[in-house]
Order: structure tokens, then C-alpha cells, then sequence
């Protein structure tokens, strides 16, 4: 099973699952779930095996619009509404349960039917209740099969030594939010982004474009054995641009723009999008002449939203802290606490409780995980020393509780993900020193020229023991930086690579001012929002190789038009 992630800065248009408007009863359906809850909890058990000693429910209640243009009109529209259930059921106990390993998350079954775990629409409380009886009925009959796995395994594997538990205990919370309600008139979006469809068709450069509007908002209700039980309220805007062009070789160029915004007032003005699109479409056709860089290594300057890909892909996902854990991790920072593994001027948190940025919103943003657990400050890097990991309630070395970054989605089970991860420093530069600085390396390197990467696409990485500790980003706009005249230098047909341990220590410098990227994450328990806010970074030598080439011819035909 693929254990990497992917970072995206691109939203894809999906059918969104969407629900009717607002929350229905939430105290209603939360008091159907408890009930249900007890019932189980007291009275579960299967002839002479184990009853729970834990079980929690989730309801995932999404409501959407999403609408896709392309040339020039709008090609699709989507309202849906759905309901998901994820029922944790535990048998054992805290100290040894039915988790196996790797951690779950990776335990789908596909023999379920999909429609097991679909919660009803509306407000009947039988139904619930009854999809929730079947639902933790067949996840007992698992965890208990799951759990003799454990304790067999035990038999003829010698138990890490560092084994903490199996779960850890967590305060009793009870928290109702507001309802939030998706703002009226949203098929004016489709009417705007046809627009800027029509924008985009008009450029004799781009031979195909996609532009989207996705409007999210997701209630989440949580009940558990020990008493928690919360409704919260969550919403997420989006408008994505995706053009094409091609090189004179044939090579396919995509570029593209993305927003996001927790409110329709943090997105852009289309006046402002206009604007940008404009720039992209010069930068674009810039792209189809310049020249194809070969691979290098050496000084380079990661510049806005590239260096929170940088930083997400070669260290957040590794500060997780089920990825410390189990013989098929790689744990590149298993152990390591207390040692330098960054400049020590640099300080790192991960801090889901934080809205939003200058003005821009985080969409790393929430207020209490998917275990019930109040989100918290991660404390991971402390002038330079590793201090501690995201963390569920499953117990890890010397943490032995949650600091709320168990995440998912839909019916996937929680697992440690980042929400808004941020870097400080005590030392900084103006972009200007930064440049001269890059310069600098570069002639004390011998190289002709040093990079600087202004925009990226999208990131990936691979954590597992059997696989390269390493990670990788798809970059979209490179320019070579002449060592001794400062001439930039647009190139492209590469991607920038790394292994972590190295490239983070090879930081040399940071910008004066931060900057926000904003994307969606997936990994083993699907795909949830990220935001990454960092200075500009300067890394002493950093290594770029080819990106594979997409070459094809163009169309016979030239497009139709008007006359």
C-alpha cells in the first residue's frame, strides 16, 4: 500500500458531496448517536471474546457547489449532499488494543458495501441509529479479529521497545459551534469563472484551459464512551486555473493560479484574478521559448508558497507521529529529539488554532480533531533542536498525549497530519540581500549561476522504510541567476529533489517577510486542507533534475471560430 503523500496547490474538480442548508438538529442527531453509543458499549459482546472498552462516532455532513468552465462557458455544475459515518471501535485496552501495524488507516476493506457507512439525509434518528448498529456491528467483528492478530503476533515478534501503548486517555469535551449556512447566489460564480474562461480562450497560445469554482462546508458530529461530543462547523472556498501550452518541442506547459478563502471575502476580486490571470498568460508564453535547464545542484532560493511545499514535503510530514512508529516507517526522526536538524536561528510550531495570516485565511484552520481531542500547539522545532512530533491519542516514546492533530476524511481513520504549519526566525534578510547572498554562494560554489524558484505546483514525498527517504517538488516557474551580473534567466523542464536530513541543514537565510501557501494534502486518511506560513527560503545547495517530458504534436486542425 502507497504510503507517500502528495501535496496539491491545484484543487480538482469532484462531486462534491453536498447537503441541504445548515446543519439539521445537530443536538438531535447528536443525542440519536449517544443513545446508540450506550446501547452498544453495554450490551456488544460475542460469546467468550472481548467487549469494546471504547467506541466513538463520526458524521461527516458536506454540503457543496462546484462549477467548471472551459472555453469560454461553463461545462458542469454540481450540488450534492451526503453523509458519512466512521465508527472507531476498540476492544483490549489502553494499554494494548486491536490497532495493528502500520497504523490504521491503512485498514480499508473492500469487501464492505459502500453504502454501510452512508448516514441518512435529514433528521430521522431511527435511521441513524440503525445505520449506526449495523456499521459498529461488522467494525467489532475486526477489532476483535484485529486483536487476536496483535496479541499472536506477540507470540513470535519481539515488541518494540519504545512501544507506549496502544491509546491514550483524553479530557472530556463538549463544544456545539454555530451552523454555518453556504452564502446564497453562488451560480453567479459560474457566470464569473465563465468569464474568466472566456479570458483565457482568447490567448492563440493556450490550445486547452479548466477553470473552477468549489464552495465546501462540512458540519462534523462526535460522540464517544467517555463523553465527549461536539458539532462543529466548517467552510472552504476555492477558485482554480489550469492552462496549456507547448514549447516549440512539442513539450506540454501547464501553469496555473489558485485561491482559497474560509469566506467568499478572503478569495480575490475578479477584478484582481483578471489581473493575475493576465500575468500568467505572459509568464506562460514566456515558458514556450525558454530554454531547457540541465540537471544542476547548487545555491538555490525558494521564494513564496515554494518554500511551503519545500518545508511541508521534507520535514512536516516526517514531524507526524505515527511516522515514528512501526518497522515499515521510515522514521528519519525517530530518536532524534534534542538534536539540531535545522539552523538554529529557525523555529517551527504547527498551530491549527491559528484563522488566518495578514488577512489571508489558513486552511489548516480547526478548532478540535477527529479523536475529540481541543487542537493545540505543535511544538517541533526549537532554535534549530527537535522537540517533539503532531500527535493523536495513540501514545509515542515520552508522548503520552494527543496534542489534536488526528485528521481525515470521510469515512478514512484519523491519522497525525499537519494543519498550519509555521516557520520563524530570529535573523533575516530583505529579498534584495537575499538575491546578493544567492550570488554570493554561487561564486564560492564556482557555478555560473544560482536559482531561484518562484512558483511551484505541487509536492510529494515517501516516508516508508522501503522506500527513498526523499522528497520532490514539480516546479513551474525557474530562473538562473547570473553569479556576477544578477541576470535572470527563465528555464524549465525540472523538478527540484531532496533528502530531508540534508537539504534542511543546507538552509542558509530566510526573508524578512512570510508568506502563506494554501492546499489540500492527501495521505493515508485521504485528503484534508494544509496551509504552510514560512519565509523565503535560501538553501546552500539544492539539487534539480529533469521533470518527465510531456511531448505530443498539436492539433491538425486549427480551432474553429466565429467566422
Amino acid at each position: 500500500m502507497k504510503r507517500a503523500s502528495v501535496l496539491v496547490l491545484l484543487s480538482l474538480l469532484i462531486a462534491l458531496p453536498t447537503h441541504a442548508e445548515g446543519a439539521q438538529a445537530p443536538d438531535k442527531m447528536l443525542d440519536a448517536m449517544m443513545q446508540e453509543l450506550k446501547r452498544n458499549m453495554g450490551q456488544l459482546k460475542f460469546q467468550d471474546y472481548p467487549a469494546p472498552y471504547f467506541i466513538s462516532y463520526l458524521m461527516r455532513d458536506v454540503s457543496g457547489y462546484a462549477c467548471l468552465a472551459r472555453f469560454g462557458t461553463a461545462v458542469k455544475v454540481n450540488k450534492e449532499s451526503s453523509r458519512a459515518l466512521f465508527a472507531d471501535v476498540r476492544v483490549g485496552s489502553q494499554e494494548l488494543d486491536n490497532t495493528e501495524d502500520p497504523y490504521p488507516g491503512m485498514d480499508l476493506d473492500y469487501s464492505d458495501p459502500m453504502y454501510l457507512s452512508m448516514g441518512p439525509l435529514g433528521d430521522n434518528e431511527l435511521a441513524l441509529r440503525k445505520t449506526l448498529w449495523m456499521l459498529t456491528d461488522r467494525e467489532y467483528k475486526k477489532s476483535v479479529a484485529s486483536f487476536l492478530k496483535v496479541k499472536a503476533k506477540g507470540i513470535y515478534e519481539a515488541q518494540q521497545a519504545d512501544f507506549a501503548g496502544s491509546f491514550s486517555p483524553a479530557p472530556v469535551v463538549e463544544r456545539m459551534e454555530k451552523a454555518l449556512k453556504l452564502p446564497p447566489k453562488l451560480d453567479t460564480y459560474a457566470e464569473q469563472v465563465g468569464r474568466l474562461s472566456e479570458q483565457i480562450a482568447a490567448n492563440k497560445k493556450v490550445f486547452d484551459s479548466v477553470v473552477s469554482f468549489d464552495a465546501a462546508l462540512s458540519h462534523r458530529y462526535y460522540v464517544n464512551s467517555e463523553g465527549t461530543r461536539y458539532f462543529v462547523s466548517e467552510m472552504l472556498f476555492n477558485v482554480s486555473i489550469e492552462v496549456f501550452a507547448r514549447a516549440e518541442d512539442g513539450t506540454v506547459l501547464p501553469h496555473s493560479l489558485v485561491y482559497y478563502g474560509r469566506t467568499l471575502e478572503q478569495l480575490p476580486s475578479f477584478k484582481e484574478m483578471n489581473r493575475d490571470v493576465a500575468r500568467m498568460l505572459q509568464e506562460l508564453e514566456a515558458l514556450t521559448t525558454a530554454p531547457v535547464m540541465q540537471p544542476f545542484s547548487g545555491p538555490t532560493l525558494l521564494e513564496g508558497d515554494t518554500a511551503g511545499v519545500f518545508l511541508h514535503e521534507a520535514l512536516g510530514h516526517r514531524l507526524e507521529g505515527h511516522r515514528q512508529q512501526g518497522r515499515d516507517e521510515g522514521g528519519t526522526f525517530r530518536g532524534k529529539v534534542g538534536d539540531v536538524i535545522m539552523p538554529e536561528h529557525l523555529t517551527i510550531v504547527d498551530d491549527p488554532s491559528v484563522k488566518e495570516f495578514e488577512g489571508e485565511g489558513l486552511n489548516g484552520h480547526y478548532t478540535i480533531d477527529d479523536e475529540g481531542v481541543v487542537a493545540q500547539v505543535a511544538r517541533l522545532v526549537e532554535k534549530g533542536k527537535l522537540v517533539g512530533f503532531m500527535l493523536t491519542r495513540r501514545p509515542m516514546d515520552t508522548f503520552k498525549s494527543s496534542n489534536g492533530h488526528a485528521r481525515a476524511s470521510w469515512t478514512a481513520r484519523p491519522v497525525a497530519r499537519m494543519g498550519n504549519l509555521i516557520m520563524t526566525s530570529t535573523k533575516s534578510l530583505s529579498s534584495d540581500q537575499l538575491k546578493q547572498r544567492l550570488m554570493e554562494l554561487a561564486r564560492e560554489q564556482g557555478k555560473p549561476y544560482g536559482i531561484i524558484v518562484r512558483r511551484a505546483a505541487s509536492g510529494s514525498t515517501n516516508t516508508s522504510s522501503w522506500g527513498f527517504q526523499a522528497f520532490k517538488g514539480l516546479a513551474r516557474l525557474v530562473y538562473q541567476v547570473d553569479a556576477n551580473t544578477g541576470e535572470e534567466t527563465l528555464v524549465r523542464g525540472v523538478e527540484l529533489v531532496g533528502t530531508p536530513l540534508s537539504s534542511l541543514m543546507r538552509i542558509d537565510s530566510v526573508s524578512d517577510k512570510s508568506h502563506v501557501f494554501n492546499g489540500v494534502c492527501g495521505a493515508e486518511s485521504g485528503w484534508v486542507p494544509v496551509s504552510t506560513v514560512s519565509p523565503s527560503l535560501l538553501l546552500r545547495e539544492l539539487e534539480f533534475q529533469k521533470s518527465p517530458p510531456r511531448r505530443e504534436n498539436p492539433e491538425i486542425l486549427p480551432p474553429p471560430s466565429v467566422d
